[in-house]
């Protein structure tokens, strides 16, 4: 049934439904914006190798705007600015390109980057690759030629039932990420078939923006007599929608543009299901709805099939330009380049590591890319970002000829560890918490004991499942000390108690979670513990101690604790409240996992219906459903956003006579507001 999100239902009129989501994916925005920054700072020309995403609108407007796209990296001037467009190069193309002396600028969709690493991982290990994919297709081309003498392709089912293999090959698979589905299942299916052993990453390399427009269109064709797919004929995924919609039984036609709409497709028509690819413009989708609406398909409806809140990171040094004065824009740029090194920091870290072990053999590897995984697909980077801000506030210096670059190195490294010490305590959490999915995909150890059932191990494929996810973490966790292993001695002190601190706050809580006893005074704190000291206080303090500053370690305890205290209790509203398809997580996972979270207590504690039904539950089981309908109906939500609001006054008012440097007053006092009222 349609989610009317937008609705200008006027009298009369047939109808349009909206897919949603549709059009520009995360990693065509970033290619995009790459070209657009790269214009703004290096002035045009600026040359692109081939198409920088697969729609004639964008390419036609940037060249507007001063992007040159050639077919080789051989017909760019030598040293000019070279961009590499979203589908990946080989190789061979770097190569070319450095030989050149091209400035170069990688604006690969990180989800490709992932594929090619997987190819380099599978050829080290001297396995034979199946490449699953359109041997004409640019992203193909890139990922073949990373190991061209081990790599065949096979294009369709066909090919899969005809390819001949040496007996006894070791074999893997990988997967164009712009593929159909239902076909990628498939041939990987005819492919598992003949030849066992058989190992890849299953249809994951499909990336999450093709899969959720082929679920639209899906969701269009059942309720549409014609499916328009806007978009431009050399894109992949938008012929694929394309399909997609025809195998479903509807009738589907590609419309590169407005002008393309040919009345006649009308006829007989009274719902037309409009759709776009993940190259393709909002604006496109506007010009079409705006002339079916003349043609008198007036009434529109959106049909939302899922949610995406991915965002991918433009290359260091193509950050957008910061906004303010110049002291909070310098703040700005020195925040950012922290932030970038943190991130290269640990994908260093990382990548070498699952060189070192998937040498040694790929299964060594596999807790290893199971971090960098999860610290590769987003998340808000909270502890880092204060840990920084902490350095900066308490007057630390980034770049220029006075700068401290030990002290520049150790906030860097010590950020790095936060971040790596978080991804342990997610990992770990997953576990305790039975969570099917972390930001939008599978937890590690749901992903693992699905492989351990889907190849028909032996033992129990939860437990197998839950060791690889307890490994990751540990190993998280020692990769994080590593990182953190040469702070000054202070640094080092604040880094033993935090994260003790979470760890006991973890004990803590699943404690009450077995007791199912409500009690607010250690519900809140265990909230301070693993979230006012954890997440916001004990960054700030290590950044300001890496900075020498220990006379504001009052003034952040009584930040921290208050911006933490609000910060668990959002995260508690969020998962008894909010939506899952924004959290990236189940909503009412606390609920259904008896955990005795804050807000359960407090509400435990205004209303006996909700104590009774936390308490009384036979075997100590709770009722999911009723138990949130009274929370609902307590009214403690209320109460619990108006405690968030004193919460944050009580942050801001903690910093009002601490002797921060320039802006960071006000900059701190924002930040405690994003993380009360966050979304997600």
């Amino acid at each position: 049934m349609a989610t009317t999100l937008e609705n200008t239902q006027q009298a009369g009129g047939k109808k349009v439904i909206l897919a949603e989501p549709r059009g520009f994916c995360a990693g065509v925005r970033r290619a995009i914006e790459i070209v657009e920054r790269a214009l703004e700072i290096h002035g045009a020309p600026v040359y692109v190798r081939k198409q920088i995403v697969h729609n004639e609108y964008v390419v036609r407007r940037l060249e507007e705007r001063g992007a040159r796209f050639v077919d080789s990296e051989t017909e760019v001037p030598d040293g000019a600015v070279c961009i590499f467009s979203a589908h990946g190069v080989s190789p061979q193309v770097r190569s070319n390109a450095a030989a050149r002396q091209l400035d170069v600028i990688d604006a690969t969709c990180p989800l490709v980057a992932k594929v090619h690493q997987e190819a380099i991982r599978f050829a080290r290990d001297e396995r034979t690759l199946i490449l699953v994919g359109h041997a004409d297709h640019e992203e193909i081309e890139g990922t073949y030629g990373e190991a061209p003498e081990r790599t065949v392709i096979v294009e369709n089912a066909e090919e899969a039932r005809r390819l001949d293999l040496p007996a006894g090959a070791a074999v893997s698979y990988l997967t164009q990420t712009t593929l159909s589905v239902d076909d990628t299942i498939e041939i990987v299916s005819i492919l598992q078939e003949r030849f066992p052993g058989l190992t890849g990453p299953g249809t994951d390399d499909v990336c999450y923006a093709s899969q959720n427009r082929q679920n639209g269109v899906k969701a269009l064709a059942e309720l549409s007599d014609l499916v328009l797919v806007i978009g431009s004929a050399n894109s992949s995924n938008t012929v694929r929608m394309v399909e997609v919609a025809r195998d479903a039984g509807t009738r589907s036609e590609l419309l590169p543009d407005v002008d393309h709409l040919d009345p006649r497709w009308l006829a007989g028509v009274g719902t037309v299901g409009v759709t776009s690819g993940a190259s393709a413009p909002e604006i496109l989708v506007d010009q079409v709805v705006e002339r079916l609406a003349s043609l008198g398909y007036t009434d529109v409806e959106t049909e939302v099939s899922a949610v995406e809140t991915v965002v991918f990171r433009p290359p260091l040094g193509l950050e957008p330009p910061a906004r303010g004065d110049a002291a909070e824009a310098a703040a700005d740029a020195a925040a950012a380049e922290l932030l970038a090194r943190v991130t290269a920091r640990i994908e260093d870290l990382l990548n070498a590591e699952c060189s070192r072990w998937g040498a040694v053999d790929a299964r060594a590897a596999v807790p290893v890319e199971a971090i960098l995984e999860l610290v590769s697909a987003g998340g808000k980077r909270l502890r880092p970002t204060f840990c920084i801000s902490g350095y900066l506030a308490a007057g630390g210096t980034v770049g220029g000829p006075d700068a401290d670059k030990a002290a520049e190195d150790a906030v860097v490294a010590a950020a790095a560890g936060l971040e790596l010490l978080h991804a342990s305590a997610l990992l770990h959490d997953d576990v305790l918490d039975n969570s099917p999915t972390r930001r939008g995909v599978p937890t590690v150890h749901a992903k693992q004991a699905a492989l351990h059932a889907a190849r028909g191990w032996t033992g129990e494929a939860r437990r197998y499942g839950e060791g690889v996810a307890i490994l990751a973490g540990d190993l998280a966790f020692s990769y994080a000390n590593r990182l953190t292993g040469g702070l000054p001695g202070p640094a080092m002190e604040i880094w033993s108690h935090l994260g003790t601190e979470m760890l006991i706050g973890q004990q803590l809580d699943i404690a009450l979670a077995a007791e199912a006893v409500p009690d607010p005074e250690l519900a809140r704190w265990i909230a301070v513990c693993k979230s006012g000291r954890y997440t916001i206080h004990r960054p700030l303090e290590l950044g300001a101690s890496i900075a020498g500053r220990s006379d504001l370690e009052a003034a952040f305890e009584a930040y921290g604790v208050a911006a933490g205290e609000a910060f668990q209790l959002r995260d508690d509203l969020l998962d008894a409240f909010g939506d899952s398809a924004a959290t990236g997580k189940p909503a009412g996972l606390d609920v259904s996992e008896h955990k005795v979270t804050l807000l359960l207590s407090l509400a435990a504690a205004r209303d006996a219906e909700v104590a009774r039904l936390i308490t009384d539950g036979e075997d100590g089981s709770w009722d999911p459903v009723a138990l949130s309908a009274a929370l609902l109906a307590s009214g403690v939500r209320q109460d619990v956003e108006r405690q968030i609001d004193q919460l944050v006054t009580a942050a801001r008012a903690a910093l009002a006579s601490a002797p921060l440097a320039e802006g960071w007053q006000r900059r701190l006092g924002a930040m405690a507001a994003q993380v009360a009222y966050r979304d997600r």
